[in-house]
């Protein structure tokens, strides 16, 4: 009985690890009282979330159920049920409209960012998504087994490839103390 127990413990966690989305902006994740869900394929994340984090004021319309956040001069609007969007009054269709999740709005990840000019990606085997905001024309280096990210595909004479921020986010890999941590990007980044 101990054994039968066991196992179907072991697979509940099993599912809800494999089910287990998180998110990062930059270097940083974002910790929510929602974790990020995947609807028809794509992830769906807390509206004041993904506009806080990157850097954008969020206004909710009651009356039309719309969140709409502004950063610099771009205003993005996106209604709940609705698969019509607008980026600065342009029409934009969702593939899968913002929802209401566990009492909360919940807004397609990659239109979001990429509406506010970020640069998204995916690492499908921790299920971590990636938005680059001050790093979207950064190139991050990594090695198979290593520790460390990279900023430079040299970095102590190194064997690398180029991945992107999703991947070193998922793997847990840390910052290089040579060509991450004295990088102007990096000191940026620690600034907010």
């Amino acid at each position: 009985m101990k054994n039968i127990f066991a196992i179907l413990l072991s697979m509940v966690l099993l599912t809800i690890t494999v089910n287990a989305t998180e998110l990062y902006v930059d270097l940083n994740k974002i910790e929510t009282d929602t974790t990020p869900e995947i609807v028809d394929g794509r992830i769906h994340v807390p509206v004041r979330a993904i506009f806080e984090s990157l850097g954008a004021d969020v206004k909710w319309d009651n009356e039309t159920r719309t969140a709409i956040g502004t950063k610099g001069g771009t205003v993005v609007r996106v209604q709940i049920d609705n698969t019509t969007a607008y980026v600065n009054d342009e029409v934009k269709l969702l593939d899968v409209p913002a929802q209401i999740i566990n009492n909360r709005t919940m807004v397609p990840a990659r239109f979001i960012s990429e509406a506010l000019d970020c640069k998204v990606t995916w690492y499908e085997k921790t299920s971590t998504a990636s938005v680059a905001d001050k790093l979207k024309n950064q190139p991050i280096y990594v090695t198979q087994y290593g520790k460390h990210y990279h900023f430079n595909g040299s970095c102590n004479g190194g064997k690398y490839y180029e991945a992107d921020l999703a991947e070193a986010m998922g793997r847990g890999l840390t910052p290089c103390d040579k060509c991450v941590l004295t990088n102007e990007y990096y000191q940026s980044l620690q600034k907010k």
